[in-house]
Formats: structure tokens, C-alpha cells, sequence
């Protein structure tokens, strides 16, 4: 594909995002593309890297070869957008205080060379939300809200060597909103589109010293609020098509249909079998009305109503 690309003259991108990549021998070739591009046609690629390993409670899902090469990544990143298990794996350390919280932001900047991190969702304590000036993480009327942490350092900034505590170096911020309950498929993935999309490094910044004023915060301020209402929007299809599950003689219907060409239907010797491909089916149909609903979206996505604003941490 790469390859492709290059010889037809298309190298011409503005922009950049990588998601899930299961192989180590794939990053490798895009780590090589990267460099080509800016190399030789867009030394000001907007890179956004995200991740994709695992989460917090399931742990890895790709290959452990795969760590060293996103870490290496991250200096070609231009916002590196991990989830908190990403963030600690890439930090090689977890993040169980605030204390810990600013040794891998301060790991990922100066150690792994990213400029920008925008960590998705950690769980801090409710003693440590306070002191950066958060809501509790439930709040009275049972909302659980969820914690976005970014930060922004220019690695060539201040030696690596400092002895100066990383706290009064890094001046990271924060945005808290509600948790949409439910199960989607594709938030990690829009969220980081959205994010790259809304991201302009010429952009005005606010005046406001209690706002976070950096370009990242306002790109993720945007993106959170187009996915909350792609969220609340898809959350709503799934209540209206939770009755409308296909019965046994449907499910089987659309079992045989969705078999690849070629294919035939097992006996009815082969209960198993047969068993294996309804579930299959089921499992589709069950997703189906989860796909999340950008479609539909567009509006929300144009023009996005922002609610939840991104602030510094009041206290270092």
C-alpha cells in the first residue's frame, strides 16, 4: 500500500492518524512512512498515535513485540492519545497517585519525546481529583464522570536530566464528563478522529487563565462533545432495537445468507457447527444497532455544543 502511494506521487498528507496495528513487522513499515513523509514532502505532519494494546482489567490485546515500537513512535507523534493502561505500559510504570500520574507524563514527554499526550480516561483517587480542582468520580445523583488528562511539553524544553521536580515542569489539565453507560463499538477510534480533525496548532487560544488554553485542550474540548452526542444518540438506537432481535427461524435465515461464496451449510448431523454460526449471527445482530451513529451525527459533529471545558490543575 505504502509503496503504492509512493509511486503514484500521492504522498501529499496534511494529516496522519494510526490506530489498532496488531503487527510489529506493520508499525515498522509505518514508522518508515512517517519519516518519508517528512522527509520529503511534509516536514509539519500532524501525526496523531493511537496506541491501541489493551485495556485497564483485560490487559494486552496485541503482541508484546509491539511495545517497544510504539514507544519509539512516540517521538514522531505529534499527540500521542493512549488510553491509562497504554500510558503506563508506554511509561513502563502505573499511575496510582498524582504523584506517579506526572513521572509518566513526564517519561512520555522528555524520555519517549511526545509532545502532546492526551491520556483518555484515569481513575484517580476522589482525594486527588479535589486537589486538582475535579469533581468526585460519582457524583450525588449516581453519574459516574469520567477524567480526560492532557499535557503539553516541548521534550527539548528543559534537560532530561533535571533534578527539578517534574510537578513544577509540567502543567497538565484536566476534563471531567459524564460516563454514557453501555457497551459501543468505535469510541477509542472516533474519538481520536475527532481529535486530529478539531486539532489546529495556529488556532486563537483563550485568554482565560483558569481555561486550559493549549491547542490540544480545545481540539479534545470539540471532540468530546461531538462523541457525547454520538454516544447518547447511538445509546437511544439500541433501546429502540433491543425488542426487535430476529427469532430462531430470522436468525437462521440470515445465517445462511451471510455465508462467504462458495460455502456451504453444514447438516443436521453438525449441531455444533450449526450451533457456531447462529451465534455467530446472534453476536452481528446484537452489535448491529451498537455501531455508533456518525451518520446521523453530522450535525453534531459540524457543530459541536461544548459543555465540559478543559482547566488546569489548580494545585501542582
Amino acid at each position: 500500500l505504502f509503496s503504492g502511494l509512493k509511486r503514484n506521487g500521492l504522498v501529499r498528507y496534511e494529516r496522519m492518524l494510526t490506530g489498532y496495528v496488531p503487527s510489529a513487522d506493520i508499525l515498522r513499515e509505518i514508522i518508515s512512512f512517517i519519516q518519508h513523509i517528512k522527509t520529503t514532502s511534509n516536514p509539519g505532519l500532524i501525526y496523531l498515535l493511537d496506541p491501541v494494546m489493551g485495556d485497564m482489567g483485560r490487559g494486552m490485546y496485541v503482541s508484546d513485540s509491539v511495545v517497544p515500537l510504539y514507544r519509539e513512535m512516540l517521538q514522531h507523534a505529534t499527540i500521542a492519545c493512549p488510553n491509562q493502561f497504554e500510558a503506563q505500559v508506554l511509561a513502563e510504570q502505573e499511575i496510582t497517585s498524582l504523584d506517579t500520574l506526572y513521572s509518566v507524563l513526564w517519561t512520555l514527554h522528555v524520555q519517549r519525546g511526545s509532545p502532546n499526550i492526551v491520556i483518555t480516561s484515569v481513575d484517580l483517587s476522589d482525594e486527588d481529583l479535589d486537589h486538582i480542582g475535579a469533581k468526585p468520580k460519582l457524583t450525588s445523583d449516581g453519574t459516574t464522570l469520567m477524567t480526560l488528562i492532557g499535557s503539553s511539553y516541548e521534550p527539548s524544553s528543559s534537560p532530561a536530566t533535571t533534578s527539578t521536580s517534574p510537578r513544577h515542569l509540567l502543567r497538565p489539565w484536566f476534563i471531567q464528563f459524564p460516563e454514557v453507560p453501555g457497551y459501543f463499538s468505535g469510541v477509542g477510534d472516533t474519538f481520536s478522529a475527532l481529535l486530529i480533525g478539531r486539532f489546529d496548532p495556529a488556532v486563537s487560544t483563550r485568554s482565560d487563565s483558569s481555561a486550559a488554553p493549549t491547542q490540544v485542550a480545545l481540539a479534545a474540548e470539540l471532540a468530546i462533545a461531538s462523541l457525547q452526542s454520538v454516544l447518547s444518540r447511538t445509546k437511544e438506537s439500541i433501546a429502540l432495537a433491543a425488542p426487535s432481535m430476529p427469532d430462531d427461524v430470522a436468525l437462521l435465515s440470515l445465517a445462511k445468507a451471510a455465508l462467504p461464496e462458495g460455502e456451504s451449510w453444514p447438516s443436521e448431523d453438525d449441531a455444533a457447527e450449526v450451533e457456531k454460526l447462529l451465534a455467530a449471527q446472534r453476536r452481528v445482530e446484537e452489535m448491529r444497532p451498537r455501531e455508533l451513529k456518525i451518520v446521523q451525527s453530522k450535525g453534531d459533529i459540524e457543530q459541536p455544543h461544548v459543555v465540559y471545558r478543559a482547566s488546569y490543575f489548580a494545585n501542582p
